[in-house]
């Protein structure tokens, strides 16, 4: 297939298109920043997604898929500008695509976007499918605006998926990398008491999940890419500690909203996340415990 990756020089971004190549597909990058790496059939263009009068036709030709992995770090303190640059970089940016897309006479079959577990808000025990209803707040918020204007896409005849992401393990990139600063000086944290549930995926499965609703014509509207084995998150930073020597320090919660305020909700909203759409259309995950999962990541030998 042809397929545009817009983002793609980002975190999943960068892996998926090295994923994509490797399976024989012919992939155009559309980011601001510069391709670190060629391929034959590699082509890449620097490009601010939220200026659309600067789009080409000429790089949609004969596109089969449009992939949108675009969207600034969460990981910051929501201030007032953070918060426009997650909204703009995220729901402007799958508008302005659209918005291009419906314009041309050769369009792509499909539009891919990116979303995540955060559409879900803090849903304590319940089990999270695809039909659940939204939460609430300020990335639940945001969830529902990117996936609204994805969909747009089937107004044009265009098949959309939108891939509602949970946190990504990969030692080097993501929430692991973020824990793995401290780690290294010996601590790490439970954040409150740590019986939230933590919804997590190996780089390796969302890279082949990312592929799968892209080729697939029976994968349509959200799917959570998220492993079938969701963990508390203090059982989740107790494996981890079986890899990389830490003490486990809990700070209470009052402790981290006074510091980090309405961005704690990442830490501490519990999203039993449960992949049933992949589950039902036979998807096979590499990694569904985390065991394997961190045993992989932390092996010299890794793929990602």
């Amino acid at each position: 297939m042809n397929i545009i990756v817009c983002g793609g020089n980002g975190f999943i971004g960068s892996n998926l298109v090295k994923h994509l190549l490797k399976k024989g597909h012919s992939v155009t990058i559309l980011d601001r920043n510069k391709t670190r790496f060629t391929s034959p059939n590699l082509k890449s263009f620097q490009i601010d997604l939220l200026k659309p009068e600067l789009f080409q036709e000429k790089w949609f030709e004969n596109t089969d898929a449009v992939i949108n992995l675009s969207g600034k770090d969460i990981f910051t303190f929501w201030n007032k500008e953070a918060r426009k640059m997650i909204w703009e970089s995220r729901v402007t940016v799958n508008k302005n695509l659209i918005d291009f897309i419906r314009k041309l006479s050769d369009k792509p079959k499909a539009f891919i976007s990116a979303s995540a577990v955060g559409f879900y808000g803090n849903n304590g025990e319940n089990k999270l499918t695809e039909e659940y209803p939204h939460g609430e707040g300020f990335l639940a918020d945001v969830c529902i605006a990117w996936e609204k204007e994805a969909r747009m896409a089937e107004k044009y005849g265009i098949r959309s998926v939108q891939v509602r992401t949970a946190p990504v393990l990969l030692k080097n990139g993501g929430i692991m990398h973020q824990m793995m600063k401290s780690m290294r000086f010996g601590f790490t944290f439970v954040f409150g008491d740590g019986r939230q549930w933590f919804p997590w995926i190996h780089m390796q499965d969302l890279l082949r999940i990312y592929e799968d609703v892209t080729v697939n014509d029976n994968f349509s509207g959200p799917v959570n890419a998220s492993s079938p084995n969701p963990e508390r998150f203090k059982d989740f930073v107790k494996s981890l500690t079986k890899f990389q020597k830490a003490l486990i320090i809990p700070l209470p919660v009052f402790l981290i909203k006074l510091f980090l305020q309405e961005t704690a909700d990442v830490l501490l909203f519990s999203q039993r996340v449960i992949p049933a759409k992949l589950e039902k259309n036979g998807f096979k995950f590499m990694y569904p415990n985390l065991e394997n999962a961190l045993k992989d990541i932390f092996s010299p030998t890794s793929a990602v």
